[in-house]
């Protein structure tokens, strides 16, 4: 028990740097914390689930967890969504298992359009957000997300043999739903220096403003220590 609350201890700093605090945004605090790659663990990925399926409003073409030799596991997902979205409730939580996956440290639940329209100063969320936006860039720009509609501003039309100035929008019925695809793995940089031994799970889930899941994933890695004694530890 002692072990595991001196392996645990550097992610309970982690998590109260960035919770909900009063901290005042800088550099320091908006970016993803400066990590030594020299780091006295491993993480190995074992799989990618998308569950919750079907979905009642998105369509889900395939999940797939791509394993490769001496390289992170991928996660291969496509995704197509039949509405215009401006509300999605994001969820982010890590599990640590004991006998059964346990609840730990994370929790991050955010409205996701709001976020990234005002970012208002939310550590957590905003170290979460930084990594999406830099290995999931297509989950990370502003709302609306979804299905899109193609509109044209003309300067002129003509009617007859009368040109007419037009100077507001015209929306063409031209919906097209969107479809997210997307391969990403897991990077142990954005991983604090020390973190305890075992198996842990996370969980992301996107809901609409109605309660309905729009996409939920549950993805499943080990953490090992380096070295003899580190291994000896684990036991």
């Amino acid at each position: 028990m002692r072990l595991f609350i001196l392996h645990v201890w550097p992610i309970i700093l982690l998590f109260v740097r960035y919770s909900n605090g009063q901290i005042v945004r800088n550099q320091s605090v908006m970016d993803p914390p400066v990590l030594n790659n020299t780091k006295a663990y491993t993480i190995k990925i074992t799989k990618y689930l998308c569950v919750g399926t079907p979905y009642q409003r998105s369509t889900l073409h395939y999940c797939k967890t791509v394993l490769q030799r001496n390289r992170p596991a991928k996660l291969n997902v496509s995704l197509s969504v039949q509405e215009t979205l401006n509300y999605v409730w994001v969820t982010v939580k890590l599990y640590y298992k004991f006998k059964t996956f346990q609840p730990l440290l994370i929790d991050m639940e955010q409205e996701g359009c709001e976020y990234v329209r005002n970012r208002p100063i939310i550590p957590l969320t905003d170290y979460i957000y930084d990594i999406f936006k830099k290995t999931v860039p297509d989950l990370s720009t502003p709302c609306p997300h979804g299905v899109s509609i193609s509109y044209i501003v003309p300067s002129y039309y003509q009617c007859g043999n009368v040109w007419i100035s037009v100077d507001e929008l015209l929306e063409i019925d031209s919906r097209q739903n969107r479809t997210y695809t997307i391969v990403w793995w897991f990077e142990e940089r954005y991983t604090p220096k020390s973190m305890p031994a075992g198996d842990y799970r996370v969980d992301v889930q996107f809901i609409a403003q109605d309660n309905v899941l729009l996409f939920a994933l549950e993805a499943y890695f080990a953490v090992r220590r380096k070295g003899v004694l580190g291994s000896m530890l684990e036991w």
